[in-house]
């Protein structure tokens, strides 16, 4: 078959070409780092919603993980959430296709939570292997609808042992979490459960930056450092090279609990109350104290995929 010399021309280039295109899964510089990945909770994917939008399922697309799926709750709600009262509540809001984040979907928080019910599923993580995480999230103002009193905690995740009744897990409230001031300043902690006082600044830091603006996209992230001992932890809004505050924590053997998504931890007796106001797209927990080079490696693709 004789092909006119231009049209092979063109062939030839489009064959080179794909020969040379480097592919995701050939180490393209804004791949996800997937190594000790162990929650990825992303809008896009794994969301069961009922009632048109309302979520009680969203399924963490980690490789192999231990925590498999966050659902929602009845359980303690109806006893102690102010005006929701009736079956359903707690539950986020999917949100679809929103503008603000490159057409992604996002779940909306309000006094919701979504609980996994694997008590192990992040032991070792503030025990000594450290962790990284990141959240692509919108803070709302912090008024906490439906909440006992607004001075609480206003978690977006957390997996502190619920150590009050009814549950009365010991080990004095231990495990980390991400949160929100009343005052709308962003703030991180890990809790070793050795202190008989629940905030005593030392076994229990809580590690603040500023308030990031409300209604607007930010990435926030947290590492704890890998080790026993005396480690650091570092709490970086919107840049991974320059942490806002960093500070020590004396590492123990006491173990996390449940992780909860939107609250601090499985609360069931006053669930909704140390809740988060805003909106999460995307949640990445690592198993390890990621080095600078895959921190903002992790932080480059969620630009990209999110804010670019």
């Amino acid at each position: 078959m004789n092909i006119p010399k231009i049209a092979f021309s063109m062939l030839l280039a489009v064959t080179l070409a794909s020969s040379f295109a480097v592919s995701p899964s050939q180490g393209f510089s804004h791949d996800l780092v997937t190594k000790a990945l162990v929650l990825d909770l992303d809008g896009d994917k794994g969301v069961t919603v009922e009632d048109g939008d309302k979520v009680t399922t969203w399924r963490n697309q980690a490789p192999e993980p231990k925590a498999v799926e966050f659902k929602a709750t009845e359980e303690g709600r109806t006893k102690t959430i102010i005006k929701q009262e009736e079956l359903g509540t707690g539950r986020p809001t999917l949100r679809k296709e929103a503008s603000d984040i490159n057409g992604h979907d996002s779940l909306i928080f309000r006094s919701d939570e979504l609980i996994n019910d694997n008590d192990e599923a992040f032991h070792g993580l503030m025990t000594g292997d450290g962790y990284t995480w990141f959240a692509v999230i919108k803070p709302y103002k912090q008024t906490g609808r439906g909440k006992i009193n607004s001075v609480y905690p206003n978690a977006f995740f957390g997996c502190l042992r619920s150590s009050s009744p009814p549950q009365s897990e010991p080990g004095m409230y231990a495990g980390f979490w991400g949160s929100f001031y009343p005052d709308g300043r962003v703030y991180m902690g890990s809790r070793n459960g050795l202190s008989v006082k629940t905030r005593d600044k030392v076994n229990t830091p809580e590690i603040a930056g500023s308030a990031p603006s409300v209604n607007q996209w930010h990435i926030i992230m947290g590492r704890q450092g890998s080790g026993k001992g005396e480690v650091q932890l570092e709490l970086f809004v919107d840049d991974p090279t320059d942490a806002a505050n960093s500070g020590p924590y004396p590492v123990a053997d006491v173990e996390p609990s449940r992780m909860a998504i939107g609250t601090e931890r499985n609360a069931i007796n006053h669930q909704g109350s140390e809740s988060f106001d805003g909106e999460l797209a995307r949640l990445l927990m690592y198993e390890t104290a990621l080095n600078q080079q895959d921190m903002k490696s992790v932080f480059d693709y969620l630009r990209k995929v999110y804010l670019e």
